[in-house]
């Protein structure tokens, strides 16, 4: 198994890399289309506005074989603002379409309450929804790092993973077939960070 990590300059990848090197799993950087041939699992880790996300992906031309990659049924894990863009569209700025693996929208925090504190940063707890290898031997209601102001809107409720309480309920991970995302870091998460990724190597 070669796992490729997605590098667009923008992104938490140092620390990424140095999480997948503790779980001693084989990867390369995934930088232009030739390097995705042989890789066999995806993680795309993201920081940032998602429309300068999407459009430093659209500049690399990688778009397409993300995609071309995930419609060949290749696990893929998209993190933070990689998370985001697997959804339809966000309002981060302005309108901004995303992959559109799945159907949703990303919406400011303060849409749902308005005296929320934003940004969402620090440690908070994931509830269970549903079995998943991602989560597995990982307890429920594990507390992980988030840094994020936005949102899930999406009524595909079969793929809600886990769901997060900051002052109203947020969606903080969703798996369906090969695609997974969490809107928390994994690699800033300690052992249940490491656990995740882990068991994304090796289960999903």
């Amino acid at each position: 198994m070669t796992l490729g990590l997605i590098d667009i300059n923008s992104g938490n990848l140092k620390s990424l890399k140095s999480a997948i090197e503790k779980l001693n799993i084989n990867y390369k950087i995934c930088k232009k289309k030739e390097d995705f041939i042989d890789v066999s699992k995806l993680i795309l880790p993201g920081v940032g506005a998602f429309p300068d996300f999407m459009y430093r992906l659209k500049k690399k031309n990688l778009i397409k074989i993300i995609l071309e990659k995930c419609n060949n049924q290749i696990p893929f894990l998209g993190i933070c603002v990689g998370f985001q863009v697997i959804f339809s569209k966000s309002y981060e700025h302005k309108e901004t379409l995303g992959f559109n693996l799945l159907e949703g929208s990303l919406v400011h925090l303060k849409e749902k309450n308005k005296k929320i504190k934003t940004p969402h940063v620090g440690w908070n707890n994931c509830k269970i929804l549903k079995k998943s290898p991602l989560f597995e031997g990982i307890n429920d209601n594990s507390d992980f790092y988030f840094d994020h102001s936005f949102y899930l809107q999406s009524k595909i409720k079969s793929a809600f993973l886990t769901k997060t309480n900051y002052d109203c309920e947020i969606i903080s991970s969703v798996s369906h077939n090969n695609i997974y995302g969490v809107q928390f870091h994994p690699e800033k998460s300690q052992n249940n960070g490491l656990k995740c990724l882990k068991n994304f190597c090796e289960f999903c």
